[in-house]
């Protein structure tokens, strides 16, 4: 997943936004220094009045995960078949001919489900074995407001109906703000609907300060990308764009560390059934068909209760009774359309115009 790409596109949009500016500036110097600018210099290229503009737009994305809830550890491994919806608005500002800051409010979700990742199309190895008997599923709704600058690769030095109608590929880096809130249908013995993981302390926050305190549902993300515009009429532009965000979090899916003491849970019963899911309704996993068999076990929780349960998830190559990987957070991914309408600020009359109006009055 720390792909080399990935790791060093960060210092790679900044170098692209540092040579657009030194290029911005040494065209302000060149045209200083040319003669016409002191004869005329209302129509010299300046960058305080009318080549500035706002823009607003909407785009629809699809919207896809990584997490610990995907069918094998790998960042392709992505399930399609779980891509969602992402809806975003904007208000994106032009400062300069190749850079402009972006700020959206968007809505999306992620899914991932355990059950899915044993069938007639899968492989049967033993990554997908384990996690297909540990058997959690989540769902997840992302707000999110975020502000990334967007360096176009072709400047445009004129005002926006001069800009080139070409394609016109961008970088876009920022930072973002996105509240989240993982949630599982709980057991028909709960009554099967939807509940929020974050209060249950799946993991044993909250019950015990060898487990933390309870994941924060407010987060930051580093979004960044690229993208494809182009000019389909005077004031509109429609793009292409696919953002990758860099997350701090491994909960997106409520699933990052070791499986717990059930017993740590006390009187909260949906906690603990939400914790381990693996014999959930009395499952059978020696008539599920899998070429790996887990060990069964029990063990005296710390309420004193009885346990029976299976080894941890990835347990052939990990540390005993893992749940999920700490060792990398989860990752959104979006790709979409983004149409954008350009709201143009004050417009001078170029100078040929403005004469050739004169002559027409006279």
């Amino acid at each position: 997943m720390k792909s080399f790409s990935l790791r060093f596109l960060p210092f790679l949009l900044f170098v692209t936004a540092f040579l657009s500016v030194q290029q911005a500036d040494a065209q302000l110097i060149e045209n200083r220094e040319n003669p016409k600018f002191k004869q005329n210099p209302k129509h010299t290229w300046s960058w305080f009045n009318r080549k500035k503009y706002w823009s607003i737009g909407a785009s629809i994305n699809a919207m896809n995960y990584f997490g610990d809830i995907v069918p094998q550890p790998y960042f392709t491994s992505m399930d399609l078949g779980y891509t969602r919806p992402n809806f975003a608005i904007h208000a994106q500002k032009r400062y300069r001919p190749n850079f402009s800051m972006r700020y959206s409010l968007s809505w999306g979700r992620v899914k991932g489900d355990d059950t899915t990742n044993i069938g007639p199309d899968k492989p049967r190895w033993e990554h997908n074995q384990f996690r297909y008997i540990r058997n959690l599923r989540f769902r997840n709704d992302i707000l999110e407001l975020s502000a990334v600058g967007v360096w176009d690769l072709v400047g445009n030095r004129g005002t926006f109906y001069q800009r080139p109608k070409r394609v016109i590929p961008y970088l876009v880096g920022g930072v973002a703000v996105f509240r989240h809130n993982p949630k599982a249908q709980a057991p028909e013995a709960f009554g099967g609907g939807w509940v929020a993981l974050q209060p249950l302390g799946t993991e044993g926050q909250g019950y015990a300060d060898e487990y933390g305190k309870k994941y924060s549902r407010w987060q930051i993300a580093i979004p960044m990308g690229f993208g494809m515009r182009y000019r389909i009429a005077t004031r509109w532009d429609l793009a292409f764009e696919v953002s990758y965000r860099k997350l701090f979090t491994d909960y997106i899916d409520d699933v990052s560390r070791n499986y717990v003491d059930l017993g740590i849970f006390g009187d909260n019963d949906l906690a603990r059934a939400m914790s381990d899911r693996s014999l959930e309704g009395g499952r059978r996993i020696d008539q599920l068909g899998l070429t790996f068999r887990p060990n069964f076990y029990t063990y005296v929780g710390a309420d004193g209760r009885v346990y029976r349960t299976l080894e941890g998830f990835g347990n052939e190559q990990y540390e005993d009774n893992i749940r999920g990987n700490y060792r990398d957070k989860d990752v959104l991914i979006t790709a979409g359309i983004h149409l954008m309408y350009i709201i143009p600020g004050q417009v001078r009359c170029p100078e040929p115009f403005k004469k050739r109006f004169r002559r027409h009055r006279l």
